[in-house]
């Protein structure tokens, strides 16, 4: 029987501890999250076949890789990490697993624009309830001082999702058709849904805090919003997200349409540059922020603003360049630095909320950004390639693309206000 009872309090055998236990549970952890994303990007890869079997516009596809998957996702992930903060985390991971698998396997089932689009609702229902339940595990069993590595670590399922999406789909559509790429991103799911659950328990809720007490909501919102570094960070993070999204949606249409690569080869080079190159990023910038912020914890955010800032110069340059091996180095390097933010930002999201509030504090961050960033990304990026074909033809997404360098650009500079008020931030959550 599922077991969703309050989670207050624990025995004193699942009480967070600094070993190699806790490390086991962010290995899982870390790759649902790759999961979670290998189902959403996977779709990203496959655009030019079920736009060409549909008859679609990129307008359509960017509403279908971007609002069909965030409508959903946004309206019910607030709701599900208020229950995370008052019930059992592991539970709603392994459910909400399970599901957003399934509907991706259902995804390849789709016979109509209509049912594709509701499988892939279907797919952002389920993973609106991964992400702030597994932050928020994590958070109880790394302090604050620990936590932009071990969220770094769990960060890297980002592009490790993006790789194996962008790998999978790219060979599997090529040799079998995009309905089989769905099947096979979907079925490992469901298995590993039932490790997850019989392998990994419920720890204490605010381990890592001296106290914990269940909050109402309206307190809960009221400290948030009352917390500047959060609120700053949320709004630059929507910004970078943009570029995140944007990028993963139109990367794979890129090179097909101005390298004309084949399916496979874009999955070649845009899982292993991209997606390589962004793990590395997010596995450096957990490290490394961890390490510098000891001292002082604005770098938790100084960090995160220089290199999104590095990102926008660099990626204009891979849009622009006529040169290949320009483009793809310049794609990795985009990558490394956008990657370097991510684990750092979701610590902040744990660091400045209260215990009975992470999860709640996470899925704001998490679901703002990615309502923006997936849903307005891919769609803005669609409507201009539209705008513009008549006049660049295959270029146009080319210069639709350059949108996301504008966008992470800004994001560094709202880390940079926000780092101001962190250090007095940390100390009223205390």
């Amino acid at each position: 029987m599922v077991d969703l009872a309050p989670q207050v309090a624990a025995p004193a055998d699942v009480v967070a501890k600094p070993s190699t236990r806790r490390y086991y549970v962010l290995g899982v952890l870390t790759i649902v999250y790759a999961l979670n994303f290998l189902d959403r990007t996977i779709f990203n890869v496959l655009i030019e076949p079920i736009k060409k079997e549909f008859t679609l516009s990129d307008t359509t596809m960017g509403l279908l890789a971007g609002f069909g998957f965030v409508l959903f996702y946004s309206l019910l992930g607030i709701p599900i990490a208020r229950l995370a903060d008052r019930l059992n985390r592991r539970n709603i991971v392994a459910l909400a697993f399970a599901f957003w698998s399934a509907m991706t396997f259902l995804c390849g089932m789709a016979q109509t624009v209509t049912t594709l689009t509701l499988t892939r609702i279907g797919v952002g229902i389920g993973e609106s309830a991964g992400p702030p339940a597994s932050q928020s595990i994590v958070a109880d069993l790394f302090n604050k001082n620990e936590r932009p590595r071990a969220l770094g670590i769990y960060a890297i399922g980002t592009y490790l999702g993006i790789f194996l999406g962008y790998f999978i789909g790219g060979y599997v559509n090529q040799h079998y058709g995009w309905r089989m790429a769905f099947f096979t991103a979907g079925l490992p799911g469901i298995a590993l849904a039932a490790v997850l659950w019989l392998t990994i328990s419920e720890p204490r809720r605010g381990a890592m805090a001296e106290t914990f007490t269940p909050e109402p909501i309206g307190p809960t919102l009221g400290f948030l919003a009352s917390q500047q570094s959060f609120v700053i960070v949320l709004i630059g993070f929507c910004l970078t997200t943009y570029t995140n999204y944007a990028t993963a949606a139109w990367i794979p249409p890129f090179p097909a349409r101005v390298h004309h690569l084949s399916s496979a080869e874009i999955g070649t080079y845009a899982g292993t540059f991209k997606g390589l190159a962004g793990m590395a990023g997010t596995l450096i910038g957990g490290l490394v922020v961890a390490q510098i912020s000891r001292r002082d914890d604005r770098w938790k955010l100084w960090a995160p603003a220089i290199t999104s800032g590095l990102a926008g110069p660099v990626f204009a340059v891979c849009m622009l360049t006529n040169h290949f091996a320009t483009m793809v180095a310049a794609l990795a390097a985009t990558s490394f630095l956008v990657g370097f933010h991510l684990g750092p930002i979701f610590a902040i999201a744990q660091t400045v909320a209260r215990p009975s509030m992470r999860a709640l504090a996470s899925a704001i961050i998490a679901l703002t950004a990615t309502c923006f960033g997936q849903g307005v990304g891919p769609l803005v990026v669609g409507v201009i390639n539209d705008a513009l074909k008549n006049d660049y033809g295959a270029n146009a997404v080319r210069y639709s693309l350059l949108s996301a360098a504008v966008t992470t650009t800004l994001g560094a500079l709202l880390f940079v206000w926000a780092a101001r008020t962190i250090r007095a931030d940390i100390q009223r959550t205390a």
